[in-house]
């Protein structure tokens, strides 16, 4: 008898298993998740154009390295010699590129913190360059930039240029 009622309930089991099986069914959870993406996609995208339409006070190309690689010296360094030019309305005080040396896979600075005014081009500074002397095994990763404005405040800018975005903040004099 009890085979019998084991054998009857396999039976149904496996025939509305079967019955069930053959539809792909739409869960709605899934079309929930998807209309919560696409709005979440949509303020991403309108965020982005917020940000987009508030413009940098200082954008990068305004006061781009211009980097020259020299000789290895007589034990055998490599030297990287840099300058740029403000293109910007405001006074540079401080100017710091974080730099990858694609060869060694390290990285190294270079910075001045002297004062550049607008128009005018920094004196040259220097930082280890890459042992290959070619200019494609160097990358810029960042720039800190620190810039006073017409009230007398200093302007911080920071740039990621693996991510592509730029901060910025104001900040008082002492």
């Amino acid at each position: 008898m009890k085979k019998i009622i084991l054998m009857f309930i396999l039976i149904i089991s496996i025939t509305l298993v079967g019955c069930n099986s053959g539809k792909i069914e739409e869960r709605p959870e899934t079309n929930t998740k998807e209309n919560v993406n696409d709005e979440i996609e949509e303020d991403k995208s309108e965020e982005i154009e917020d940000v987009a339409a508030e413009e940098i006070p200082i954008h990068p190309d305004d006061i781009m390295l211009d980097i020259t690689i020299l000789e290895p010296d007589s034990i055998g360094n490599v030297y990287m010699e840099a300058t740029f030019t403000n293109n910007s309305k405001y006074p540079i005080t401080g100017y710091s590129a974080k730099v990858l040396l694609k060869d060694k896979n390290d990285t190294t600075y270079l910075s001045t913190y002297d004062t550049v005014m607008p128009g005018e081009t920094s004196p040259k500074f220097e930082s280890f360059g890459p042992e290959t002397q070619e200019s494609d095994d160097y990358e810029i990763l960042t720039l800190e930039v620190t810039a006073r404005t017409e009230d007398g405040n200093n302007l911080y800018i920071d740039y990621d240029f693996k991510l592509g975005e730029a901060n910025w903040w104001e900040g008082s004099n002492d």
